[in-house]
C-alpha cells in the first residue's frame, strides 16, 4: 500500500516536471517571436524615417547584427542605403519602439545622401531576410 502511494506521488512529480518543461519551452519560443516582431516593427519605422529624410532612396538593407544600449534602451544596427544616383551609404541607426514614423531620421555618421523626401517606392530588406517596399 505504501509502495503504491509512493509510485503515485513519483508519477505526479514527473508529470508536473514534464508540464513545467513544456510550458517553459513554449514561453521561450513566444518570447523569441515577440522580439523578432518588435525588431521588424522598429526597422519598418526606421525605413520610413529614412525615406522621409533622404531623396532618391531605392533600397534600405538592415544588418543582421544588433547591439542593445541598456542605458538608453535603444537597439543599434547598421543600415545600407542605396540611391538612384549611385550612392551607397552605410549608416548607424538607433531604434526604439517609441519612435514615430513621421519623425525625420536621426542616426550616427555623416552619410553622403541628399536631403529631401523619396516619393517613389523603396525596397526594404529586413534583418530577418524578409523583404518589403514602402
Amino acid at each position: 500500500m505504501i509502495l503504491r502511494k509512493k509510485t503515485w506521488v513519483l508519477a505526479g512529480i514527473l508529470i508536473f516536471i514534464l508540464i513545467g518543461g513544456v510550458s517553459w519551452f513554449m514561453f521561450n519560443q513566444n518570447e523569441t517571436q515577440r522580439k523578432e516582431q518588435q525588431i521588424v516593427k522598429m526597422e519598418t519605422t526606421t525605413a520610413k524615417q529614412i525615406k522621409n529624410t533622404f531623396t532618391d532612396v531605392t533600397e534600405i538593407k538592415f544588418s543582421e547584427r544588433y547591439g542593445e544600449n541598456r542605458l538608453t534602451g535603444y537597439t543599434e544596427t547598421m543600415v545600407t542605403v542605396s540611391t538612384s544616383y549611385g550612392v551607397n551609404a552605410e549608416i548607424g541607426v538607433s531604434m526604439s519602439p517609441k519612435d514615430k514614423i513621421n519623425q525625420s531620421y536621426v542616426g550616427s555618421g555623416e552619410p553622403t545622401l541628399r536631403k529631401g523626401i523619396t516619393g517613389t517606392e523603396v525596397r526594404v530588406i529586413f534583418s530577418n531576410k524578409d523583404e518589403g517596399s514602402f
